[in-house]
């Protein structure tokens, strides 16, 4: 089995963090941030397998950072994140999808920690 590399965008820390924890209690690498700047600098270096984006961010679009990621030919696994509601969420997933990006599936706030260990 491929080791799992989560990279994680969330303005919210705490949401972050409990990614971050559930993922590391699986037995998976994760890097966190809040700043779609150091999350692209990561995306590079490090090359997650996965990657959890939250929508809803001040500096920059979820659905932007989607299209920045398939501009760059992104092979990462997706997991999409957000409180919003589900029609936004089923066409965040579609355009996601139709840029050629792998979607792992779409994670609703609040979640519960299984719902994370299935997508990963």
């Amino acid at each position: 089995m491929t080791a799992v590399r989560l990279l994680i965008l969330d303005d919210d820390p705490m949401i972050g963090m409990l990614i971050q924890h559930i993922a590391r209690a699986a037995g998976h690498e994760t890097r966190q941030t809040q700043e779609p700047a150091e999350f692209f600098r990561g995306f590079d270096e490090w090359s997650p397998t996965h990657v959890a984006v939250d929508l809803n961010m001040p500096q920059m679009h979820g659905t932007e950072v989607l299209a920045t990621l398939a501009e760059h030919g992104c092979r990462a696994r997706i997991i999409i994140t957000s409180g919003a509601d589900p029609v936004t969420l089923a066409e965040a997933e579609r355009e996601a999808s139709a840029r050629g990006l792998t979607i792992a599936g779409v994670l609703p706030k609040p979640f519960l920690p299984e719902a994370l260990r299935r997508l990963l």
